[in-house]
Order: C-alpha cells, then sequence, then structure tokens
C-alpha cells in the first residue's frame, strides 16, 4: 500500500468513527511515523509502505478513534512556533494561549522602556511550561519562575526548558511546586509579571467537554463551582506578591471576562484590559498594580 492511499485509508476509519478533522489527523499521524512533514508526505505519496509501517499507523489510527488527542500520542504540540513536549500530566498548549503570551510580551516592551531592571517573571500553573519558556524564547533577559502543583508537570516543564532554551538558560529558570502562589507569599517574594492559564472550567461542565479534553487532567481544569475559584485567589495573592507597577495577565472563558475585570478592579488593579484569540472571542485579561 503506497503512502496516498494508506492515508485515505486512515481518513475513512477515523471519518467512521466520528473525529472532528480526519484528514488532517491522519496526515499528522502517518507523518510522526515517517518523522517528516505533511508537505513530504503528499511528494512522495507514491512510496509503498511496508506492513509494519501499515501495522504501526493502525495501532495510531486506533488510539485516536479513542479519542486520544493527536498531542497525546505523539507527545508533542508546537505552541508560538516551537515544539513542546506534552504527556497526560499537562494540559494541552492552544493556540488560543498565545494572545496572552503576545500582549505579555508587549508589556515587557515597554516595561523595558521605562527602565532597565531586570524584570522578575512567574507563569504560575505552567503545565507544558508553554507560556513562560516562550517568553524567555522571545525575551531571553527575563528573571524566569514556574510554578505548579503537580511535581510531574514541573518535571516536564524542566525538560521543554532544556529543549527549547538550552541546558545552560534552563538551569537558570526556577521550577517551584506551590499551591497556586502560596509558597511565594510565605517567602514574602515579590514579581513584575505574572502570567497564568490555571484551571478555569466550571465544574459541572467537565462531564460535557470533548472525550478528549476529558482526557486531559482534572487538576488542570477544574476551576470549582463557576470556574473562578483559583482566580479569585490569584487575583488577592497577586496584590501582595506584584511590584509597584507591575501586571498580572490571566487566560480565561471568554464568558468570564466581565467577572474577572470586576475582581481586578474590587482588588485595586487598573488598566485593566482584555484581548480576543484568534477567533475574536475576549480571552486574556490584564490588570495593573498601582505605582505610588
Amino acid at each position: 500500500m503506497t503512502i496516498g492511499a494508506l492515508r485515505a485509508a486512515g481518513v475513512q476509519l477515523l471519518r467512521q468513527h466520528g473525529v472532528e478533522s480526519p484528514e488532517l489527523d491522519a496526515s499528522l499521524l502517518l507523518a510522526y511515523l515517517f518523522k517528516k512533514d505533511r508537505t513530504w508526505l503528499i511528494v512522495n505519496q507514491e512510496t509503498v509502505c511496508d506492513s509494519q509501517l501499515q501495522e504501526a499507523y493502525y495501532s495510531l489510527l486506533s488510539k485516536r478513534t479513542s479519542r486520544q488527542s493527536i498531542a497525546y500520542i505523539t507527545g508533542t504540540k508546537e505552541f508560538m512556533g516551537l515544539d513542546f513536549t506534552v504527556s497526560p500530566a499537562v494540559l494541552v498548549p492552544r493556540p488560543d494561549t498565545e494572545v496572552l503570551v503576545e500582549k505579555a510580551l508587549e508589556w515587557l516592551t515597554v516595561s523595558a522602556q521605562q527602565s532597565a531592571q531586570e524584570r522578575k517573571v512567574i507563569d504560575l500553573c505552567t503545565g507544558s511550561g508553554c507560556i513562560g519558556i516562550s517568553m524567555a524564547y522571545n525575551y531571553p533577559t527575563i528573571k524566569l519562575t514556574l510554578s505548579d502543583i503537580s511535581t510531574e508537570a514541573l518535571a516536564l516543564s524542566k525538560k521543554n526548558a532544556e529543549q527549547i532554551l538550552g541546558s545552560e538558560r534552563a538551569q537558570s529558570i526556577r521550577y517551584i511546586q506551590s499551591d497556586l502562589l502560596a509558597y511565594f507569599l510565605e517567602q514574602q517574594e515579590q514579581f513584575d509579571l505574572i502570567v497564568t492559564n490555571p484551571p478555569y472550567v466550571p465544574r459541572h461542565i467537565i462531564p460535557r467537554l470533548a472525550k478528549e479534553v476529558q482526557q486531559e487532567p482534572v487538576l488542570a481544569l477544574d476551576g470549582g463551582e463557576d470556574g473562578l475559584d483559583l482566580i479569585r485567589k490569584i487575583i488577592m495573592q497577586a496584590t501582595v506578591l506584584l511590584k509597584e507597577g507591575g501586571a498580572i495577565f490571566l487566560e480565561s472563558d471568554p464568558e468570564q471576562i466581565l467577572s474577572i475585570q470586576e475582581l481586578l478592579k474590587n482588588n485595586g488593579f487598573h488598566a485593566i484590559e482584555s484581548y480576543p484569540d484568534l477567533s475574536g472571542a475576549l480571552r486574556c485579561t490584564r490588570g495593573s498594580k498601582l505605582s505610588t
């Protein structure tokens, strides 16, 4: 069977099982097996595949029809143009989160124009480390901390930092296990910038999420009854942990934006602004701490 015929069979199988994007997923899995990109598959579609490769491909397709995500099957996910290693211990990075990174980088650029001082940044609920590591990749001078309650997530974030930033830069990053910002409150430490994609899915909605999403860690999804339990705590903690003139950027569901803006306002933040994701829905909110 040729590459083209094998891919077509994969598309048909995924479509029969109701997979949402059968053409794309069939190509991604085949490209993963060959360790090539999708363009290579097209150019080489007449190449004959041996039985061992066909068997391996159908094994991957079986995982996908059981609703394992492509990212968990291949162990990798692209984010901000970088390839991150992922596992079921962490949330799969999503394109919608890139707006948070972009806006936080813009904030750093403006902040640097006001002062050349090194900026301390913490990526809270870091998971794979995609937010903080992407920021360090694009803004190498930040002093970065990656924090998560999960030791498995922290280990994976360190691995990603080493792969993407290099071992020397990765060693300069701190990897701190903490229940939100509790550790840093105990240490009386402050930051110039807090970036976070915390759990914000209302608990009662989780059973209704796509099967692929339900296989992601509940710890990274469950935001309590209204989805704002952890966000409330983070905002309250940030009032103490942010330096004067510092800022916090939070991701949330678009329907939570107004509530988060109100929470920030009630906790003394100013310059509150929300930003749209790729679909145009508001996804990320910034609040700044006044300088006295």
